[in-house]
């Protein structure tokens, strides 16, 4: 693809959006705009010479005001927290249904929309491919799935359009999962059901970016939808070991299988453990196919990478106080 195409990107000031920006312009692509609210730090995406047009995807006016002449759009922006259904409903559905409508009105190239496997991961079965009807287990899940339905309804009326879905990411700066598995690692009192033989399919963030980059260069990805995920599924025992190693900490105990079993009907504990004992592998064996794409980042290196980044931090604001 011409290195001048021009690139829209919203939810650039994100986990993922971050990433990309910077994998773009690793590759050369300069010509990018951002949207971004008032509100955002946009320190970094300043200091890679990226535009900046102020809006929310939340609001029509806003989103339908932004001029056209983009070439493709990803569409990052999107709220993860269970806790608040209203701005569940306003950034991923309705922000996703006004950017498709712009993005029509003003006849982008391709639209490169990222989902999540949230969408259907409630299917049975290892490992998850895309075909799988959907079935969300959260909120979340629920309001990805609606926007992934608006997304396809534009798609079949002509917009060009790529959906990819990532799996549980995770990378330098993540904010969700690394607090929360350090959490436990740390606590001491955490054992890992089933002595940690389940799977979990994790994804670097620079594989999320990496992938999107190549959706965007590749026209074999109009009209699919990808899964993404590191080409290995680690076991949680891995996972909790490779964390452990690179944040100082002893690893957590192995719960044997007969506890698990018994906890596992307790009235509050009994679901989190439950959670924790599902396999969670995800195919990407259509992305390969299609596109030859094949994630080139590792996951142990990646995970320990992120794993000392996350305690380097906590490091740094411990010493702040």
């Amino acid at each position: 693809m011409d290195k001048k195409t021009k690139i829209f990107i919203t939810g650039a000031t994100g986990f993922i959006g971050r990433f990309l920006v910077e994998e773009l312009c690793a590759q050369g692509y300069l010509d990018i705009t951002v949207l971004v609210r008032r509100s955002s730090n946009t320190g970094f995406l300043k200091s890679k010479g990226v535009k900046l047009i102020f809006g929310d995807v939340a609001d029509d006016s806003s989103v339908q005001g932004i001029p056209g002449g983009y070439d493709v759009v990803f569409h990052c922006a999107g709220f993860v927290s269970n806790s608040k259904q209203k701005i569940l409903n306003g950034v991923n559905i309705r922000g996703t249904d006004n950017l498709c409508r712009w993005a029509s009105k003003h006849k982008i190239k391709k639209f490169i929309y990222l989902s999540s496997v949230a969408v259907n991961s409630g299917n049975q079965g290892v490992s998850l491919t895309e075909d799988k009807p959907y079935m969300p287990t959260n909120r979340y899940g629920v309001s990805k799935a609606e926007a992934e339905r608006i997304a396809v309804r534009f798609s079949k009326a002509g917009l060009p359009m790529v959906i990819v879905r990532p799996c549980m990411v995770y990378g330098e700066g993540e904010p969700h999962m690394m607090k929360f598995l350090t959490y436990l690692i740390r606590s001491r009192v955490f054992f890992i059901p089933n002595r940690g033989r389940v799977k979990w399919h994790l994804v670097s963030v620079r594989n999320v970016a990496a992938c999107l980059v190549r959706c965007m260069e590749d026209d074999r990805a109009l009209g699919a939808t990808f899964n993404i995920a590191d080409k290995e599924a680690l076991s949680a025992r891995e996972v909790f070991e490779v964390i452990s190693q690179n944040i100082g900490s002893p690893a957590p105990f192995l719960m044997p299988d007969s506890l698990t079993k018994l906890l596992i009907f307790l009235p509050i504990a009994g679901k989190h453990i439950k959670f924790l004992c599902k396999d969670r592998v995800y195919s990407i064996e259509k992305l390969e196919r299609t596109l030859g794409f094949i994630p080139p980042y590792q996951v142990i290196p990646e995970l320990a990478r992120a794993a000392a980044s996350f305690a380097s931090r906590s490091r740094h604001r411990n010493y702040g106080k």
